[in-house]
């Protein structure tokens, strides 16, 4: 029986872009799907089938922000007052159009506002690291300590607003608290501690959609290695490092591809080598089926499309989250984790050399890549939310 899904996400490419999937499954099936989104987004998921509820978000059109200590202990605030602005501009809209049920992501707080104070059912979403009674991302990678002024200033505004929603007074509880259904964009073996998350959580992969909306792209003719280079949308503060690229793979023995985001301009590289084809934003999954290796920060969005498409990663994190997945990656034996302070143009040379030359590392990502690729991430997320709302009926 079709039913009314609303999506609620968090306004950044790296959590909108894996339920993409998941919507254009829906919508396939039949289901009125919504989705709350700014107008940066508003085209793709319009492109799905799926309705677009706009709203304006404090972090702008997709978020933006350096990743600096002082930014992650303000993140919190910033995230309250998204949640409130959230259900001030959508509210109206989703109370003559109920959703069945509500799909948001984990931190998006004004889904979780709404759904209390109209009973209506949830399913949180995780483009990143789930979390349950024995693994916290936050306990094990911290990216702000509770004890920092704007982090209990947050707390103490979140305590007093809880009870307008119907919910109790209880922030930890908010934050520790257990939706009955979590989707999780990443596969079992690659989550921290994945054997100790039960039945309430299904692991359904990266759910990669239709990305036409952003392009496509070809490698040059030649048949050379292509490596891709990307920090990330939200990356800024690091003008240097493109520098440091250009310089570690000038007239090497790879076509090199650099993404390199709104806050340089390429003209600032100075004249660039012949191997060099560097742009504001590339499409990641059409590069990527050609990658011989990734440089990445790391962020779970292209950690997972570099692992679906068996691409080894270097992987250089700005922040506490993408160092747990460039860990993890070392970890796992999918790459190289190269921090921050020890890249150079030579750590960076040697780095892509070594895993690139490395037949075990791709061994363990192609297998990796098969897991993935086993499993339909979109139908079996689309699955999970049909039982969610069977048991609500």
């Amino acid at each position: 029986m079709p039913s009314h899904i609303a999506f609620f996400n968090f306004p950044a490419i790296g959590h909108v872009n894996p339920t993409l999937g998941v919507v254009e499954e829906l919508v396939k099936r039949g289901h009125r799907v919504s989705c709350t989104v700014t107008n940066h987004f508003a085209p793709a998921v319009e492109a799905l089938g799926a309705e677009a509820v706009r709203y304006e978000s404090v972090f702008g059109d997709f978020y933006r922000s350096p990743y600096t200590a002082e930014a992650n202990a303000g993140e919190g605030m910033r995230c309250l007052d998204e949640a409130k602005l959230l259900v001030e501009q959508v509210g109206p809209f989703y109370e003559q159009n109920k959703p069945d049920v509500i799909v948001h992501d984990f931190m998006a707080w004004g889904a979780r506002f709404f759904a209390s104070k109209n009973d209506i059912p949830l399913v949180r979403s995780f483009p990143s690291y789930a979390a349950n009674e024995h693994f916290s991302i936050q306990e094990r990678f911290p990216m702000a300590e509770y004890d920092d002024p704007q982090v209990m200033e947050m707390i103490g505004k979140l305590t007093a607003l809880l009870p307008e929603f119907g919910l109790p007074a209880d922030p930890m509880g908010f934050f520790q608290g257990i939706e009955d259904l979590g989707i999780v964009f990443m596969p079992r073996e690659f989550h921290y501690d994945g054997e100790t998350f039960d039945k309430r959580f299904v692991f359904a992969g990266p759910c990669l959609g239709d990305r036409s909306f952003q392009g496509s792209w070809q490698p040059a003719a030649g048949g050379r290695p292509v490596l891709l280079i990307s920090l990330g949308t939200a990356a800024t503060g690091w003008p240097e490092f493109f520098s440091m690229a250009v310089e570690a793979f000038r007239d090497s023995e790879f076509d090199v591809v650099m993404s390199i985001g709104d806050h340089i301009d390429a003209a600032e590289l100075g004249t660039l080598p012949a191997n060099f084809e560097v742009k504001r934003h590339v499409p990641q999954l059409d590069v990527l089926s050609h990658a011989q290796v990734f440089i990445t920060h790391g962020g779970m969005n292209s950690t997972m499309e570099s692992l679906y498409h068996g691409v080894p990663m270097v992987v250089i994190p700005q922040m506490s989250e993408q160092r747990a997945n460039g860990l993890r990656v070392d970890e796992l034996g999918l790459g190289r984790h190269l921090a921050k302070d020890d890249v150079t143009p030579q750590s960076l040379r040697e780095a892509v050399v070594k895993v690139a030359g490395d037949a075990s590392v791709k061994d363990r990502v192609r297998t990796m890549s098969d897991t993935m690729r086993s499993v339909d991430g979109p139908a079996m997320a689309a699955d999970a939310v049909e039982a969610r709302l069977a048991t609500t009926r």
